[in-house]
């Protein structure tokens, strides 16, 4: 996926090249975003957005600044209906040193003001959060209650999306498809496509928000051997917001089967209330996955000689047959220095029981996460 998205801004860079000599600065639009986070939990095991390779390196009552995150947005105007978009980043949440990497690059062709198609790298829009998660500013909450790893893993795509925007009455309408081959956080899921679509309506002041996700893919095991060609995963959520007076209301529910791959269900619901530039909140979510033993693929062979013993291979990873639940309450507050900047702090209690992993007994853990926020745009 980053080769991809070194081709897509090579391409990009190619095709809006002659825009140069003819006013740049009026066809430029540049946009960065940061977030300078500092978080403290007494469980090395708690759940945080990190990179799977450094999960061993979180340590107890030790200060982590993995959530920090900078970014820089840019949008040219290659003709009055044509325009390329470019988003980089950096954070510790998915690269061991803030490495850059491209997380957006496409481009964008306007029919009309209501009709548009975007074609290149994106981010996949299952949730609302999705497209923000990197840009705390956008959000209430000190961390994205979108899950890291994307919609059953499936994060980033490469394809194509339709937007097309109309009104009903009083309410204002989107409808949304996307069409592409996504990126697996799976090494074993491969030869994968997607397919989304996605309903918003918007009334005074809420709106909610229905999603639909197909993906089709295949499931190796640790050794390449291909158990399941063409499996298929169907992923659906509901999501909403409204303000009334000073309460702030945040909901949303996800759930999700899939063949060869855990089923998914995933709720949150936040409430806080703005009291000029501070708002306190609350915020539940719950996360349960339901996995399922998957065949091995391991060639049975011819039977074994009367009296011998014979042991099968170590397996790399433990098998998973049964349920993860992990849910977590959260306290926090965000004060608005102003109207791009912003501090937040945020405690979290989690709780999580696994009895997934079938040769182990049930594990539980309980984990007390505080993290402090620095944020903005510019």
């Amino acid at each position: 996926m980053k080769q991809a998205g070194k081709a897509l801004c090579v391409a990009l860079t190619l095709a809006t090249s002659h825009v140069y000599a003819d006013g740049l600065a009026d066809k430029l639009t540049l946009k960065g975003f940061f977030s300078v986070d500092a978080t403290i939990t007494d469980n090395a095991g708690a759940n945080l957005p990190r990179p799977n390779e450094r999960d061993a390196g979180l340590k107890k009552n030790d200060a982590s600044f993995d959530g920090s995150v900078y970014g820089v947005h840019a949008d040219l105007d290659i003709t009055e209906a044509l325009s390329a978009g470019i988003q980089v980043i950096g954070t510790g949440q998915t690269a061991q040193n803030f490495s850059p990497e491209t997380e957006w690059a496409y481009l964008t062709y306007n029919f009309n003001s209501d009709l548009y198609l975007r074609a290149g790298l994106f981010k996949l829009p299952f949730l609302q959060g999705t497209e923000l998660r990197y840009i705390g500013q956008s959000r209430l909450w000190a961390r994205p209650v979108v899950p890291a790893s994307g919609a059953g893993g499936f994060d980033s795509y490469t394809g194509a999306e339709l937007y097309y925007n109309t009104w009903a009455g009083d309410f204002d309408i989107q409808w949304h498809a996307s069409y592409g081959k996504p990126d697996h956080d799976k090494d074993s899921i491969t030869d994968t496509r997607v397919m989304l679509g996605s309903l918003q309506l918007e009334h005074g002041n809420g709106d909610i928000r229905f999603s639909l996700l197909n993906a089709n893919f295949d499931v190796s095991n640790e050794d390449g051997i291909l158990l399941k060609p063409d499996a298929s995963m169907l992923m659906g959520s509901i999501e909403g917001k409204y303000h009334i007076n000073n309460w702030l209301i945040n909901a949303g529910f996800v759930t999700g089967s899939a063949d060869n791959h855990p089923d998914e269900e995933m709720r949150y619901l936040s409430i806080g209330y703005s009291t000029g530039s501070f708002t306190p909140y609350i915020l539940h979510y719950q996360k349960n996955m339901d996995f399922e033993t998957l065949n091995t693929g391991q060639p049975k062979g011819p039977p074994p000689v009367s009296g011998m013993i014979i042991s099968p291979p170590p397996l790399k990873e433990e098998p998973r047959e049964g349920l993860r639940k992990e849910k977590g309450y959260a306290l926090g507050l965000r004060y608005e220095i102003s109207p791009s900047l912003s501090l937040k702090f945020q405690w979290d209690y989690q709780k999580e029981k696994d009895d997934s992993f079938a040769n182990s007994p049930t594990r539980k853990k309980e984990s007390n996460i505080y993290t402090i926020v620095f944020e903005g745009v510019f």
